[in-house]
């Protein structure tokens, strides 16, 4: 508990508000650690600050609290999910993360559930609904599940495999992952799943391994363990080949090994890093280490351990090895699991499946509300220099300095999103219709990190009618028409169609 305040104490430390003053002033120069210095100096603008919102919701991509449906045993039933985890999707969720068997989303083979299963597309409504994008994990093991992972069209095509141990007795059959059959099939349903969710409107990552025990890479069988990195290229390529625009990731620390993973997944195909496992033995120092070393590169979305109970009489985790005989109940558990999260700068976190939100939102309201405020990435222009008078056409300045509050990294930098995310400007007439947009193309939220402002002076030009308007801003998405794309944290924010209003302005 010590370590905790501790670390919260030091990120609160970073929250220092821009200052609640909006009215127009001149610019002077920045006095170092003093938030209310100008940070710019340019002739004839005025400076506008805005404070950071440090407490609401901020729903952002791939960032946020996680709902799980993990099905090893049957998939949920949408209705009852819903209503279970209502709450919880509203107050505190971001993303819904759907982690079926192959077997459940393809029973047949092109049957897909995203066009024939009338529960699966209930589920992602209900997530829609509420405001959450989705992620995905699709595994084809059937260990410890109660059916085969793999569908059983695959197995009469003449796949061949092995037999694992089923959920509560019996076996499943699983194909031998090098199995020509297999693969040919998998590729299929790969490709035709990019095809209807390879969307960042609508899915945040897609988890792009998913062999072995559990989807996690772990108990890996082959007909010839000579193929084994053969393998790995290949369901790697896959799914980068595949997924062109929604985000991927791999759950690191396999047996397939970190070099490999990282040569293949990371460097060689723009994965992000994935690990299961926080606040127990599993979670080793090295691995913190190693997920701290690639960050802001690379964004880490985290999940903690799979206790799958909260009750006082339910204690699974006192057997881990390290924390086992030093915790004393669950808020010690889930104080570890946020303080594993916020120190490796997670961009994502579980509140999982119904049993685990309401541990966390029972036992450890405060520790839901901080991953809130401090996980992922928390955007803030806390300092502009504006014009207060535009001249149609001619050339002006605009200076903007933005802050993350966050501990995560927004990653415009992968290569499925090519730094799409950019700055931008809109000129807003009396019918509030844009009707200009200035981007600059400079700006990059992938390097906005706590403690590193991103600071700007953008050399822009605007052609419109003499009149008056408003000035605008967003973090826009190139790559959807310039709509604003990143929510921002702005307190007592002002917003025409998701542009946040800055001031009002003189076109000659």
């Amino acid at each position: 508990m010590k370590r905790l305040m501790y670390f919260l104490m030091l990120a609160t430390g970073f929250l220092a508000a821009a200052g609640c003053n909006r009215n127009a002033q001149n610019t002077k120069q920045n006095a170092p650690g003093d938030s209310t210095a100008d940070v710019f100096s340019i002739e004839g603008n005025q400076t506008i600050r805005f404070a950071v919102d440090t407490t609401s919701l901020i729903r952002n991509p791939a960032m946020g609290w996680t709902l799980y449906d993990d099905a090893n045993d049957s998939v949920a039933k949408a209705a009852t999910y819903w209503a279970a985890q209502d709450d919880a999707a509203n107050k505190y969720a971001s993303i819904f993360y759907i982690r079926w068997r192959w077997s459940n989303m393809e029973p047949e083979e092109g049957k897909y559930a995203w066009l024939y299963d009338d529960n699966f597309k209930a589920l992602v409504k209900g997530a829609r609904d509420r405001g959450l994008k989705l992620a995905f994990s699709i595994y084809i093991d059937g260990q410890d599940n109660i059916q085969p992972g793999t569908p059983d069209y695959v197995k009469k095509a003449g796949a061949q495999g092995y037999l694992v141990d089923k959920l509560g007795g019996g076996k499943n059959w699983t194909p031998y992952l090098d199995d020509p059959v297999f693969q040919q099939k998998f590729g299929n349903f790969v490709r035709a799943f990019s095809e209807a969710f390879d969307d960042p409107a609508v899915v945040d990552y897609v988890d792009g391994y998913n062999l072995g025990w559990w989807g996690e890479g772990h108990h890996l069988v082959f007909k010839d363990t000579a193929n084994k990195e053969a393998v790995f290229d290949w369901i790697i390529n896959l799914y980068a080949s595949s997924f062109k625009r929604v985000l991927l990731s791999i759950t690191f620390g396999s047996e397939i090994g970190i070099p490999l993973e990282e040569k293949v997944a990371l460097n060689a195909n723009g994965y992000a890093i994935r690990r299961d496992g926080l606040a127990s033995s599993w979670f080793s120092q090295t691995e913190r280490d190693y997920v701290k070393s690639k960050f802001p590169k690379i964004p880490f979305f985290a999940e903690s351990c799979y206790w799958g109970c909260h009750a006082e009489d339910c204690r699974p985790w006192a057997a881990d090895a390290v924390y086992g005989k030093k915790w004393t109940g669950w808020k010690d558990v889930y104080t570890q699991v946020y303080t594993d999260a916020i120190s490796s700068h997670a961009n994502t976190l579980d509140l999982r499946e119904e049993v685990e939100t309401q541990g966390w939102t029972k036992i450890a309201p405060e520790l839901v509300r901080n991953f809130v405020r401090f996980g992922g990435y928390r955007f803030t222009p806390t300092q502009l220099s504006i014009p207060s008078v535009i001249h149609s056409g001619e050339t002006f300045q605009i200076g903007h300095n933005w802050v993350n509050t966050g501990v995560g990294v927004c990653p415009n930098n992968n290569r499925r999103w090519n730094y799409k995310y950019k700055v931008a400007f809109a000129l807003i007439d009396k019918s509030n219709k844009v009707v200009a947009i200035v981007k600059d193309q400079k700006s990059d939220p992938s390097a906005w990190i706590r403690g590193t402002d991103g600071k700007y002076i953008l050399e822009a030009k605007i052609s419109a009618p003499a009149g008056n308007y408003r000035l605008a801003l967003a973090v826009v998405d190139v790559s959807a028409g310039d709509q604003p794309g990143i929510r921002l944290a702005i307190d007592k924010e002002r917003k025409i169609d998701n542009w946040t209003v800055v001031s009002d302005v003189v076109v000659k």
